[in-house]
């Protein structure tokens, strides 16, 4: 018995761990498709190029909208009741460029079609319920208020607002409460009809299902999407900042944002691999052994690559006591130099392909991250080749090239210094 549990173990492992391969569905690109049949789970996530970005004047719109509807009553019964009552799960989000709903289900392909009728009922609702629509609002505001209490939240509004100051891109999703308190039911139902469109939909399937099934569900999940085509949203650069903001805490964060590139860009793995050597890899890298182990200013500090549609970054993250944000910063700065130059043993990059080739197969382990990584390639529109694209790719990569990587895709000269803290004089 123990000799049987074993091998199927290895089974589901090794099929599990095999290449995805991903698919459009009824040739369209938007649509995206992974049959895997180690388990009888369906995820299917929609996606909407509209977060917040989309909000115009009203900033939190998008969130509350979404919120609202997904608060609805469907024959006087509320939409997650439906899911829970058979065990699926519904989550949704919306951040700066998506609002994102996911669904997961046994592969009853009746139980998930039934479950998606009722999702779209609650999207397209003709009428939102006062008691509803006013709970929603005093919890975004509630929400709201509690995150000018945390240090993290101040950073990262002061971020966004400073960043890409007079942009769609400089405020929270959650909105500000004066803007909440002035949306009414008739804007979230004008936001609804046109945001809500096959001109900006992206569909991602992955699970136990066939691709004849798949089609099934798009149909009855975008049966009432619109046709009307949108305006892109224009290019947005980010600005070259320095900025403190004054907080009452016995430590200060601390971010360093250096202009770079997006994911399409062909830089983008020299980047990865100069990054994990730099701050991405935790213990044996170059910020963490400078800041944590050899001073013991913080307990984390770590980079990583942030990648939107037009764009990217490089942020480097710390927190630490206020009297020591100024060595921190110091040290931060002699590191970045160091990133520059990037004078790195050959070995040593060879060792770090090798540690990001072993996470990335951890990546595709399981249906949910799958789903994760398809949305993500939905939405940056890359090849359906990616997970074989990813690890030649990566391989390609050697000293000469991140060192040209560096010099030509990462805008050494216009950092960006973020703090948050009590400032020691």
């Amino acid at each position: 018995m123990r000799v049987l549990i074993l091998t199927a173990v290895i089974f589901f492992s090794q099929v599990i761990n095999a290449t995805p391969t991903i698919e459009p569905i009824g040739d369209n690109n938007d649509y995206l498709y992974v049959q895997l049949n180690t388990l009888p789970i369906v995820d299917i996530n929609l996606s909407l190029k509209q977060g917040s970005i989309s909000d115009g004047v009203m900033p939190g719109l998008t969130n509350l909208m979404l919120n609202s509807l997904m608060a609805s009553d469907i024959n006087n019964k509320k939409l997650i009741s439906y899911f829970e009552n058979v065990g699926a799960k519904l989550s949704y989000s919306v951040n700066k460029e998506t609002l994102s709903i996911s669904i997961r289900s046994i592969s009853d392909i009746n139980q998930i079609m039934k479950l998606l009728n009722i999702l779209n009922q609650a999207l397209f609702i003709e009428t939102i319920d006062n008691v509803n629509f006013d709970l929603q609002k005093d919890k975004i505001i509630r929400a709201i208020s509690e995150s000018k209490k945390k240090v993290s939240s101040v950073l990262e509004s002061s971020i966004s607002e400073k960043l890409f100051n007079e942009t769609p891109l400089s405020h929270q999703p959650l909105g500000t409460e004066q803007s909440i308190m002035r949306i009414t039911k008739k804007d979230i139902i004008i936001h609804r009809d046109k945001i809500f469109n096959f001109d900006n939909l992206e569909i991602n399937i992955v699970g136990d299902i066939t691709l004849k099934d798949s089609k099934r569900l798009i149909g009855q999940l975008t049966n009432k999407f619109s046709k009307n085509r949108l305006n892109p949203f224009p290019q947005y650069h980010i600005n070259a900042v320095e900025h403190h903001t004054e907080f009452d805490s016995t430590q200060s964060h601390l971010a360093v944002i250096i202009p770079a590139i997006s994911r399409t860009n062909p830089d983008y793995h020299n980047l990865l691999v100069a990054n994990y050597i730099f701050g991405g890899s935790g213990f044996g890298s170059w910020l963490m052994e400078e800041i944590r182990q050899k001073r013991g200013l913080s307990y984390s500090v770590y980079s990583y690559l942030s990648t939107y549609q037009d764009s990217g970054y490089l942020r480097i993250s710390l927190q630490t006591k206020n009297e020591n944000i100024s060595l921190a910063k110091n040290i931060i700065r002699e590191q970045i130099d160091k990133l520059k130059r990037f004078d790195v043993d050959n070995s040593k990059i060879k060792s770090t392909k090798e540690s990001i080739l072993r996470g990335f197969e951890m990546r595709t382990d399981t249906n949910r991250k799958i789903l994760n990584l398809i949305s993500s390639i939905n939405y940056m529109n890359l090849e359906l080749s990616y997970f074989e694209d990813y690890k030649n790719l990566l391989r390609q990569v050697n000293k000469d090239s991140i060192q040209a990587a560096l010099a030509r895709s990462v805008d050494f000269e216009n950092i960006s210094v973020f703090t948050v803290g009590k400032r020691i004089e």
